[in-house]
């Protein structure tokens, strides 16, 4: 029900003073009673629940239940026939609570009781007294940061909040940073949570003080006692109303009276549209109130959604109940299956549960006042036989709801487990109802969070509660029990588990597996002492454990499948689910079974038991005689390619993890004897499931689908292989360790199949060829089977196994891993198995790796394995993948091969065998062993031989390796390889090997196999030489002639090879250069008479240059060289051409060059010309708000492109093609043919675009610019300026006397305008200036894609140049901020997308000005009159509000051709940089610099130095600077009008009051002294803030005239103001601009004369002389930036962990989500906080990015730690900007490492932002997404 935030307090009422009265009289003579309370809490609670009354649209409210209760009666029993006839909906009445007035009403006046007249004075005294405990117990919320140590905690749940984190020591530790589900508390101050270190400062100051109070009296605690049973009463009673509950707790009064409400509760097998299709289907609700109510209803798990009387909520409720609603999860329970939840209420039953949850919530901010009254609470709460014990708590807690549930968990929380003794009380009460509450969990629907379920975190991870709940509770037997019977049974058949289909997503075996994580937290902590009572309890839980296991023991057995696929995909995920879960308990369970001998023998014992009962595999099994290498073996008979296999079979995994703890206690196989297995037998499951293993990747089960590839893919995976493949081979070490060395080989040879292939006949009697099936899968087998020994023999990385710790398997695990790449922290973490140590890699990292730090922004650190350790990789590591296998061999190979070592992969030493184990050391010098290295060997070696490849040979390289080094070790006095090997001359053949060409690429294993042998020979040969004591020289000479006969290793071979290849080619080479020289010579002797004449003519022309090149010619260059091709024309404009101005006199005349383009779709090549086809390019425009918009425009338009060029008619064909496509993929978004602004993809970069931009020619080929000479007559400025005037004044008169229609008819003639302004110039000048030509012939497909792109600028026709030349500006600017952000100097090569946008743009933006339409030009009258006044009659806005950049734009675009519109079908002009365009630029150049000056505030004396330039000014200038300065700068001038009031302050009080002048005091400071400083800083000032304006007209006149920016604009920091002046052809004398001779004086004097400057007093007050406020356009404005983020993430989470939801005060923000453009912050993603846009439910973010950013907004998700882009309807997520010390993100805190800001990555999510890429990156993210995407527009 929702609570409102607008609470009204309830007036003071006196009647509240008569219970306390009462209850103080009552107590004093001792017959107060908890009902005393309960009545007037019921009595009380129904003043503060109010109704608000909506019949037939209407809206009144009731203040008080007495004011409404008999009208609101009179009125439902009048109106109750009509109703019946109406929509059930009609007159409901909404409610609210006021909790203000409950508080003060009711709380208030008990805790008045409980602790006498003055509560908060004692509480004021308690919290003064030092009462502050020593255990925190903060509750969290759900999102609320929390941290622990990943050094001191004694696990991953032990947390700390914020507030004891920060004055804790684990602060400098290692800790982890994640965000809470809700529910858990902080373990600050909790001696068994931590290892160290367990109190904060805070909480260290509350473990000294006395937990006694002084204040708190005898009396005060009897009074408590009385409070909280009543409290406790009141609360039971009234939450567990149900519907069908009779009203007997409620009094008589108003019994019979018809007020109910019908509440929908909340369920989690609906989805919220679910919920409110169902409300307005049936309850009529608008859809924006049934999403409030389902909001409600998720937040508070439950809402009233109807208050009438009972047969209309009655009704309402049945109609909800009968609208069956499919549930969203497969085998949900059955109450999803059948309807939504709801029940009817009384009001007044309503009204005391809403007081009783605020009770609560008081109450439990009261019991952490003071440890007494926890203490009272507990005494109160545990007594069994109050109805409000704990134990009906903790059963009932299922029947509540989501507020319910939470209010009473937090009250347990701080009232229970703050203290150990009621800890431990709550814990044994939890305990023995926990197969109850667990049941009742399962049945449910909530989420764990909300269930009594969830406290058990809190209980069992306290290592002395945990171990008392085993020894005394039997917690751990109960656990399995429970789970067993909840989970498993009904699918035990046959004594094995067997699951049914879809199993694994039934919720209620997902809710069961909670019991799973209950199991690890009570196993968490080995005890350190051992007492019966714990040998008892734990031995009962580990058979409870064993029965689990023995029914999982072969579960999903397959059978091969040979005659047919499969038909169906059998269950297999419901198995390792089962696993996942219980492998962490079961690696736990064997490390406390490895802590005391007993348990041990115990635990040993019963698995052996267990074993002899479970028959799968071993039951009824034959065995049958086996001979190999004259070695006989009694095999077990058990066909794997014919009869049932698992990958499942846990008990005899189990056995081997115990069997590894035997040897700690010198307990062997033997020693333990009883009924048992044999090793065969306990072996024989494991072998089978390997052999299955190995036939798969042989191809012999392929028609078994891919459910088992998928099992074989998690049996390996590092989730699942601790407790699987890992155990599979201890127990294969196990089953070789304690059977006899050839039998146990020939056993495996047996399983395998390869009896047959051993024999030495083999080949004599094989009758198969080598491309037979079967023959082919054999040849797989061996390999399998050889790689399985090589893993039998070498994987010794297990503690038990070899003399190794869990470091070392650690280690070992790292290396393998960095063998194949280097990884990133992240990586290691997610490949290394799960460990209840959270530091494991961390502890071992440092020894084995070091760890590179990223050179890159975008890239992450690595760690990179040391140099001394590649020794220890294995090529056969039993944890690769075949993928990684492949990858660490060639990353090896390649190693070796760079440092000139054997381009081979030997096998590492291994560790040291432990005494159980060491026989497996025999196993490499065995007979069956030596006689199969042998038989492979000799085939290697026979050339005829089929039963061979390559890899049996390296397999057995490594076998042979692992002898030589085993032997090398001296581990094992028994080992004699070397010897052995002797008897089958296993040297010899090697040496053989090494010469055939069959086994070229393992040469160098070869060779390095033979160096390690004639290592052991001459060992054994100088050992025996002392023993015989005989010559010491011949055993070297020996080993010399041997070396000799050793061939040459791989990358020896390849260097003579290289070097040979060398030879021959330079020897190639030298024959073909002499045949050359001997042609040569032989051709010039036979025409010696030609080479005689070649010469002659070579030095004449030698002299002739010569000469010519001494004569002191021009050109720059110093070399007046002319050559034949240059004609005379070419050098009449030298000054032109060599000029670097593109404007103004003597600017540079350049013809630009034919622009060839190649088109993406048919590979054709086009000229860009006037009468050729036209060309577009793709673009993509875009609502813009990133640069502040100065126009009266809410957003700008910003136009990009790719510069990808195509044909029209390809785009064209291409368009519609991919309408089409889309069209029949409806749910695809990239393309919607509906939208006017249709949304596609370039072709070739897949970049998003939505309209097109045909390409323009040069503006040079429609009008060649005049170049005018120093000298020349010409159009001066000032009468120009005269010229637009009268022109202007004609506009005018036009605007005001014609009809709009009428307009393009009475157009003024240009000439006659010149003539009539009294012009005495020469007429043909304004002409020459402007330039006219003849109206262009434009292309009309050229005009048409202009249309198209002005449509999707803007619908209004009215506006669509406007709206075209606006976002030519406002993209021109944009490119400018964003060049000036990275730092690009203009004449920097420009991206092909940046040079193709501003090209296409501006050229099109010039060209369509010239070919105005007749409704154009009627359109842009009104805006050349409006500019033409503000600019020239300063009628409108000033100076100080003008974009001078973009004014300046539309002047060039709009002026010249309504100059000239009177023959505009005959006469156009094109902007190209003539001297008319010079003017116009000069006018708004010093319209800036009269900005500047205005706005310019002086330097504080002192900070800045005397400039030399200001000091060789003329006096002149100075005088004409300074009296500018003074008369219209503000600050200089409100100064002075400061003196002048001053001065004039007496006179004025002497004046009578009527002559008193209350107007603006006349300033005149053009007289006063200016200072060299304040001049130097004037100008430096204009100069700098001169810099947007000038780099904007540089870019646009750069495309317009094509000429190239200088050189001296190429660095960095070039762009100064002289830089681009000098390109621009202004003066670079800023001060001769203010020559009061020149016309550019009195410019300035016309723009700093406007009223609006001339009337401002004082800047700050942004204000006109209109009262209107002055909206201040800054000259050059700063770069956009976003907000600034703090440096440490965890300061940020911190910083909205108090933010509650802006519609629920009490709710905290789910999904916390800030907007990095302003800095709010969002309740994102969530249903209660959607607004309407465009009549449609939003979520936050997308509302605020409609204003803030203009549909495209940019987000940080905190809690999640993730960026969202967002735009409309669409959306991706990015990296966020932060890293751990490792270089990488942590998206979602899921490993919860420190966090600190990278500036580099959140620059360029800046630059991203500020180059307006976010759409592109949207589509870029989501173009490879699935179609069912997230719904962005609820983000």
């Amino acid at each position: 029900m929702d609570n409102y935030v607008d609470e009204v307090v309830a007036p003071h009422n006196p009647a509240s003073e008569s219970p306390l009265k009462d209850w103080r009289l009552k107590y004093q003579a001792g017959t107060l009673q908890k009902k005393d309370f309960v009545e007037f809490f019921q009595k009380e609670s129904r003043k503060y629940f109010e109704y608000q009354n909506e019949p037939n649209g209407t809206d009144s409210t009731r203040n008080s239940w007495s004011n409404l209760y008999g009208e609101l009666r009179k009125v439902l029993r009048e109106k109750e026939e009509v109703r019946h006839k109406k929509n059930i909906c009609e007159g409901s009445l909404k409610c609210m609570f006021k909790e203000s007035g409950a508080k003060e009403g009711i709380i208030d006046v008990l805790l008045e009781f409980i602790l006498g007249d003055n509560p908060n004075t004692v509480l004021d005294k308690l919290s003064s007294e030092g009462a502050t405990q020593s255990v925190c117990g903060k509750v969290f919320k759900m999102g609320e940061p929390t941290y622990s140590c990943r050094e001191c905690g004694m696990d991953s749940t032990c947390v700390l909040c914020v507030s004891c984190f920060k004055q804790s020591a684990h602060r400098y530790h290692k800790y982890k940073m994640c965000t809470s589900a809700g529910g858990g508390c902080c373990d600050c101050g909790d001696e068994e949570a931590w290892k160290k270190n367990p109190y904060c400062e805070q909480h260290l100051r509350g473990k000294e003080n006395n937990t006694k109070s002084a204040i708190i009296t005898d009396a005060i605690n009897e009074r408590c006692e009385i409070a909280f049973a009543a409290i406790l009463s009141f609360c039971v009673n009234y939450l567990e109303i149900e519907s069908k509950a009779s009203l007997e707790c409620l009094d008589g009064e108003g019994a019979g009276d018809d007020h109910f409400c019908t509440v929908l509760y909340n369920d989690e097998s609906h989805t919220f549209d679910q919920v409110i299709q169902t409300l307005t289907k049936i309850a009529k609700c608008p859809t924006k109130d049934a999403g409030e109510i389902v909001a409600s209803i998720d937040r508070e798990g439950r809402a009233v959604v109807k208050c009438d009387g009972f047969s209309e909520c009655n009704l309402l409720k049945e109609a909800i109940e009968k609208q069956s609603v499919p549930p969203n999860v497969p085998m949900a329970p059955a109450r999803a299956n059948q309807s939504l939840r709801v029940s009817v209420l009384h009001v007044r039953a309503v009204a005391c549960q809403q007081f009783a949850l605020q009770l609560l919530t008081w109450f439990q901010e009261f019991l952490v006042r003071h440890s007494t009254f926890r203490q009272i609470f507990a005494r109160v709460i545990m007594d069994k036989k109050a109805p409000y014990c704990i134990r009906h708590i903790l059963e009932y807690d299922v029947k509540l709801w989501k507020s319910a549930r939470t209010c009473w968990h937090r009250l347990l929380i701080s009232g229970m487990l703050m203290e150990y003794d009621n800890k431990m009380a709550l814990a044994q009460e939890f305990s023995k109802n926990y197969a109850t509450i667990v049941q009742d969990f399962i049945s449910d629907d909530h989420d764990h969070s909300f269930s009594i379920v969830s406290l058990s975190v809190q209980l069992f991870t306290v290592p002395s509660i945990s171990h008392y709940l085993i020894a005394r509770e039997g917690i751990f037997h109960k656990l399995l029990h429970t789970f067993y019977h909840r989970s498993i049974e009904e699918f035990v058949q046959n004594k094995t588990l067997q699951f049914s289909k879809h199993v694994s997503t039934a919720s209620y075996f997902k809710r069961a597996s909670y019991i799973l994580y209950d199991l690890r937290y009570i196993l968490s902590f080995k005890p350190d002492v051992w007492t019966d009572e714990l040998r008892e309890g734990f031995i009962e839980g580990c058979k409870a454990l064993l029965r689990v296991l023995n029914a999982m023991q072969g579960m999903e057995s397959i059978t091969r499948q040979t005659g047919q696929h499969m038909d169906y995909e059998p269950e297999w995920e419901c198995a390792f689910n089962l696993h996942i879960k219980l492998a962490s308990a079961i690696t736990l369970i064997l490390d406390w079974c490895a802590t005391d001998r007993q348990v041990l023998i115990k635990l040993y014992q019963m698995v052996m038991r267990y074993l002899c009962s479970n028959g799968f595999i071993v039951g009824d099994i034959k065995t049958e005689e086996k001979t190999v290498a004259g070695h006989i073996a009694k095999c077990l008979m058990y066909d794997v390619s014919s009869s049932p296999v698992s990958i499942h079979l846990p008990l005899s995994r189990f056995f081997a993890g115990v069997y590894l703890h035997l040897g700690s206690y010198d307990l062997n196989f033997d020693s333990l004897t009883f009924a048992k297995r044999t090793p065969e037998e306990l072996m024989e499951p494991i072998l089978c499931t390997q052999t299955m293993i190995a036939q798969v990747h042989a191809g012999m089960w392929r028609r078994n689908g891919y459910s088992l590839l998928h099992q074989l893919y998690f049996y390996r995976n590092v989730r699942c292989r601790t407790e699987m493949l890992d155990r599979d081979i201890v127990g294969m070490q196990i089953g070789a360790s304690l059977i006899e060395s050839n039998q146990y080989l020939i056993h495996l040879l047996n399983k395998f199949r390869l009896i047959d292939w051993i024999q030495p006949d083999y080949e004599e009697n094989a009758s198969v060829s080598a491309s037979d099936d079967d023959f082919i899968r054999q040849l797989s087998m061996i390999d399998e089977f050889l790689e399985l020994l090589i893993v039998i023999i070498g994987e010794r990385y297990m503690p038990g196994v070899a003399h190794v710790t869990e470091d070392d398997r650690t280690k070992k695990e790292i290396i393998e891993l960095l063998c194949i790449k280097a990884y990133s922290h992240s990586e290691l973490n997610r490949s290394l198995p799960d460990s209840n140590n959270d530091t494991v890699l961390e502890d071992v990292i440092d020894s084995v790796a070091v760890f590179q730090k990223p050179q890159k922004y975008d890239a992450k650190g690595v760690y990179k394995l040391k140099e001394e350790l590649y020794d220890e990789y294995n090529m056969y590591f039993y944890h690769y993948t075949k993928e990684e296998k492949s990858k660490s061999e060639e990353t090896q190979r390649a190693r070796r091969k760079a440092k000139n070592e054997l381009v081979c992969c030997p096998p590492p030493k291994l560790p040291k065998l432990t005494d159980s184990f060491i026989t497996i050391a025999n196993l490499l010098q065995c007979d069956v062993m030596m006689h199969l290295i042998n038989t492979i060997l000799e085939r290697a070696i026979d050339l005829k031989t089929k039963g061979f490849q390559e890899n049996h040979l390296q397999k057995v390289l490594h076998l042979i390796g692992y002898g030589l080094q085993e032997e090398e070790s001296g581990h094992y006095p028994f080992l004699s390889f070397y010897e052995r090997s002797q008897k089958y001359r296993l040297l010899q053949k090697l040496e053989e090997l090494s010469h055939s060409g069959r086994v070229e690429a393992h040469r160098d294993f070869i060779l390095w196999i033979i160096r390690k042998f004639k290592e052991l020979q001459s060992k054994q040969a100088s050992y025996q030489a002392e023993r015989m004591q005989s010559d010491d020289m011949e055993v070297p000479n020996q080993t010399n002639d041997a070396d000799a006969n050793v061939p040459l290793t791989t990358a020896e071979q390849e260097k003579l090879e290289k070097e040979e290849r060398a030879r021959l080619a330079a020897d190639r080479r030298a024959k073909i250069l002499a045949q050359m020289q001997n042609a040569q010579k032989n051709f010039m002797k036979s025409h010696a008479e030609m080479f005689a004449n070649a010469n002659d003519v070579a030095t004449a022309s030698t002299d002739s240059l010569v000469v010519s090149g001494g004569g002191g010619g021009g050109g720059s260059g110093g070399g007046g060289l002319s050559m034949e091709w240059q004609d005379d024309s070419a050098l009449e404009g030298a000054v032109a051409y060599n000029s670097v101005a593109c404007l103004g006199v003597e600017r540079r005349l350049q013809q630009p060059e034919e622009e060839k383009f190649s088109c993406i779709l048919c590979f054709e090549e086009a000229i860009v010309s006037k009468d050729g086809p036209t060309l577009v390019y793709l673009a993509f425009v875009q609502q813009s708000k990133v640069l502040k918009s100065e126009r009266n425009y809410p957003t700008s338009l910003h136009t990009s492109s790719c510069g990808h060029v195509m044909h029209v008619n390809c785009w064209q064909e291409y368009y519609n093609n991919e309408e089409t496509k889309e069209s029949r993929r409806p749910r695809r978004s990239l393309l919607i043919s509906s939208s006017a602004n249709t949304e596609f993809q370039c072709p070739y970069c897949r970049c998003m675009s939505n309209t097109v931009l045909p390409l323009t020619v040069p503006l040079s080929k429609y009008s060649i610019p005049n170049v005018i000479h120093a000298g020349d007559e010409m159009f001066p400025i000032d009468l120009w300026i005269e010229t637009m005037r009268a022109f202007g004044d004609k506009l005018q008169s036009l605007v005001d006397a014609e009809d709009t229609d009428m307009w393009y008819y009475n157009l003024p003639y240009w000439l006659a305008t010149v003539k009539e302004a009294h012009i005495l110039t020469d007429p043909k000048l304004f002409e020459i200036m402007s330039q006219p030509i003849k109206r262009p012939e434009i292309p009309e497909s050229w005009s048409y894609f202009v249309q198209h792109y002005v449509k999707t600028l803007s619908k209004n026709d009215e506006e669509g140049l406007l709206s075209m030349w606006h976002s030519c500006t406002y993209t021109i600017q944009s490119l400018e901020v964003y060049l000036r952000a990275v730092g690009k100097p203009l004449k920097d090569e420009m991206s092909i997308r940046h040079k193709s946008c501003l090209s296409g743009l501006i050229r099109a933006c010039c060209l369509s000005s010239a070919n105005l339409s007749q409704t154009d030009i009627k359109n842009l009258i009104k805006p050349v009159n409006d500019l033409l006044n503000m600019v020239l009659k300063q009628q409108g806005n000033s100076v100080l509000e003008w974009d001078c950049f973009g004014e300046m734009l539309l002047a060039l675009w709009m002026v010249p051709n309504i100059l000239f519109a009177y023959d505009h079908r005959t006469t156009a002009i094109v902007v190209n940089g003539s001297l008319m365009d010079f003017y116009t630029l000069q006018i708004f150049f010093l319209a800036n610099v009269v900005k500047a000056v205005v706005l310019f505030e002086k330097p504080v004396d002192g900070l800045m130095d005397v400039d030399e330039e200001c000091i060789e000014l003329s006096q002149k200038a100075k005088e004409n600077v300074t009296a500018f300065f003074n008369k219209y700068n503000v600050e200089t001038r409100q100064k002075a009008q400061q003196r002048q009031k001053a001065e004039s302050k007496t006179i004025a009080e002497s004046m009578p009051e009527e002559n008193n002048d209350e107007g603006m005091i006349e300033v005149d400071g053009s007289q006063a002294e200016c200072s060299l400083q304040t001049l130097n800083a004037l100008l430096d000032y204009i100069k700098t803030e001169m810099r947007e304006f000038l780099r904007c007209c540089c870019l646009f006149f750069h495309f317009v005239t094509d000429v190239e920016f200088p050189d001296f604009l190429a660095d960095n920091g070039s762009d100064t103001y002289d830089n681009m002046c000098k390109y621009l052809g202004l003066s670079t004398q800023l001060e001769s601009y203010f020559d009061t001779e020149s016309p550019f004086a009195t410019i300035l004097e016309m723009f700093a004369s406007h009223p609006d400057i001339t009337n401002l007093e004082v800047v700050t007050t942004k204000t006109k002389r209109n009262n209107q406020p002055l909206r201040i356009v800054p000259c050059t404005r700063a770069i956009p930036q976003l907000v600034s983020l703090p440096e440490d993430y965890s300061d940020l989470i911190n910083s909205i962990s108090e933010f509650s939801c802006p519609n629920n005060e009490r709710e905290e923000m789910k999904t916390p989500t800030m907007c990095l453009i302003c800095g709010e912050i969002l309740c994102g993603q969530s249903y209660c906080c959607q607004p309407e846009l465009h009549e449609r439910p939003v979520g936050a973010c997308t509302y605020h990015a409609y204003y803030c950013a203009a549909e495209v907004g940019l987000f940080l998700r905190i809690r999640d730690c993730q960026i969202v882009y967002l735009g409309k309807n669409k959306g991706c997520f990015v990296q966020p900007p932060y890293l751990d010390q490792y270089g990488e993100t942590d998206m979602g805190l899921r490993r919860g490492n420190p966090l600190r800001l990278c500036t580099a990555r959140y620059s360029k999510i800046h630059l991203t932002w500020l180059g307006h890429g976010l759409h592109e990156e949207i589509a870029r993210a989501n173009e490879h997404a699935s179609t069912a995407g997230t719904q962005w527009h609820h983000m």
